[in-house]
């Protein structure tokens, strides 16, 4: 069925010489930033989707057991997708999160994108730097949580041997800032990072 003149005037398509597609951005800068950058931001997504939405495509598609739970344990789920999406915004400013936005969340095309935040330039010159802008974006919601990962690590590792030192569940809790199980969940991470052959802590600085 072939979609409607309203329906392809909408932001998420754009114009390609006489006929109007639905865009990808994501495709279209794969080249560009790789692989890795991509699984992030298809991580994003699916953080938004049930963060905003209620619901994630990748969970309901993966195959996966259904997770018992209620209304209040599926808020809670919910607000801590909210989590890492505010993290970034905060880190790299509400410009650059409303660019993920505009691509991730919502499909906007470049030229949707470069008309809503550069109306001044030209179509083909904000198109440009929306392409320009939206890399840029990816690029760092990917370093940002590589920094962020590393810096987990780091945390976990540290957890393990102040446990392996003074085995005390109550004073670590207090030290750092959890309950009981994120305490024994980090101190178990740790565990594992530390039983790896020694190569494998020297990115980490361990």
């Amino acid at each position: 069925m072939r979609p409607t003149k309203e329906r392809m005037n909408k932001p998420d398509w754009e114009q390609v010489g006489k006929k109007r597609r639905r865009s990808d951005t994501l495709a279209a800068l794969q080249p560009k930033v790789g692989d890795d950058v991509i699984a992030e931001a298809h991580r994003w997504i699916a953080d938004w989707e049930l963060a905003v939405n209620g619901y994630c495509d990748e969970m309901k598609n993966s195959g996966s057991p259904a997770i018992p739970g209620n209304v209040f344990t599926f808020n809670v789920l919910r607000g801590q997708k909210w989590l890492p999406i505010r993290a970034f915004c905060r880190h790299a400013g509400q410009e650059t999160h409303m660019l993920l936005v505009q691509m991730l969340a919502h499909g906007w095309s470049f030229s949707s994108i470069g008309r809503s935040h550069w109306p001044e330039l030209s179509e083909n010159r904000a198109r440009n730097r929306a392409s320009e802008a939206c890399e840029a974006a990816l690029l760092a919601l990917h370093d940002f949580w590589c920094q962020q990962r590393k810096t987990e690590a780091g945390r976990a590792i540290q957890a393990a041997r102040c446990f392996r030192a003074y085995p005390s569940l109550p004073v670590l809790c207090k030290e750092f800032g959890l309950a009981r199980p994120g305490m024994r969940k980090l101190i178990d991470r740790g565990e594992k990072m530390l039983n790896r052959p020694r190569h494998g802590l020297t990115a980490i600085g361990g």
